[in-house]
């Protein structure tokens, strides 16, 4: 999902935790950093900021329809759940559209709040960035024409590009996913390197998605099976924060018609980061769902 356009936090829920203490037992080498199990009452607004990194509302450079609003996130049963749905929200009352927004739907990311933006939202508010380390998610996309669903990564220092794409999908096509490198050569110019992954239906259940980034080399997995690689010098050093979202319609999807049913969800099951460690015991393998459920 390409936009034109730090201090890592730290603090885990006892879920989290939980998790730590798994992954430290079944994968040697590797910490987490951040995770989120979903399995609260409500969207921990510690830890994601509902808008991008500037606050705006939808990215009008990419043509898309959407208009994210808060009441479209929330938590069910252990899971995220990002709702789109049909709605009209004005152009003035969408920060980033340029006319009137004629969907809904939620964009969570871990960007935290600017230097200068103050106010209640920002006091509990973290940021959490990362370079290098393994970036996974367990979800469930939406099927139809229009929905854009996406788990990415961008600078902390605001610049684009760099931005990785660890997965995005298109509803008119529900057994194909797309990992993407955006990055600039030598000489400046925006480069993107990726590919799209067929598969099973990825709207009909829910599939883990993953990105292993080491200096020099990214490797994305589906599944716990790798499916796509880069390497180069122009793999991106910087910390990078988390954004995921539903997009409905745009240059790339396109726009709902007739067949599309509404509303649709991206639901969540987690998302976990990891970074490597030196603790002696070095496994160069990532800390995949499926590795460490083979690992006991």
């Amino acid at each position: 999902m390409i936009r034109q356009i730090a201090t890592h936090a730290r603090a885990f829920s006892l879920a989290s935790a939980a998790v730590l203490g798994l992954a430290s037992q079944a994968q040697a080498g590797w910490q987490l950093t951040f995770g989120d199990e979903f399995n609260g009452g409500s969207l921990d607004q510690s830890k994601w900021r509902l808008s991008d990194k500037w606050g705006n509302q939808t990215l009008a450079g990419n043509g898309e329809k959407q208009c994210y609003l808060p009441d479209a996130v929330a938590q069910a049963d252990g899971k995220l759940v990002i709702t789109a749905r049909k709605q009209t929200t004005p152009a003035a009352q969408c920060k980033g559209a340029k006319e009137d927004m004629t969907y809904a739907s939620g964009e969570i990311t871990t960007s935290g709040c600017n230097q200068w933006e103050s106010g209640p939202q920002c006091r509990r508010l973290k940021s959490f960035g990362q370079a290098y380390g393994y970036f996974e998610m367990r979800a469930k996309f939406a099927k139809g024409k229009g929905y854009w669903p996406a788990f990415w990564l961008m600078p902390t220092d605001g610049s684009w590009p760099p931005e990785i794409d660890v997965v995005e999908a298109l509803g008119h096509e529900p057994s194909k996913v797309y990992n993407t490198y955006h990055f600039n050569n030598a000489g400046g110019a925006h480069q993107q390197d990726g590919q799209a992954f067929d598969g099973q239906d990825f709207t009909a259940s829910f599939n883990t998605y993953g990105l292993d980034w080491k200096p020099g080399l990214m490797v994305w997995y589906v599944n716990g099976k790798e499916v796509f690689r880069h390497a180069g010098a122009d793999v991106t050093s910087k910390p990078m924060y988390l954004l995921l979202n539903l997009a409905i319609g745009g240059n790339w999807p396109g726009n709902p018609d007739a067949s599309t049913t509404f509303p649709g969800t991206m639901e969540v099951d987690y998302v976990r980061v990891y970074r490597r460690v030196e603790d002696g015991k070095p496994d160069d393998k990532p800390p995949t769902a499926e590795n460490a459920a083979s690992i006991k």
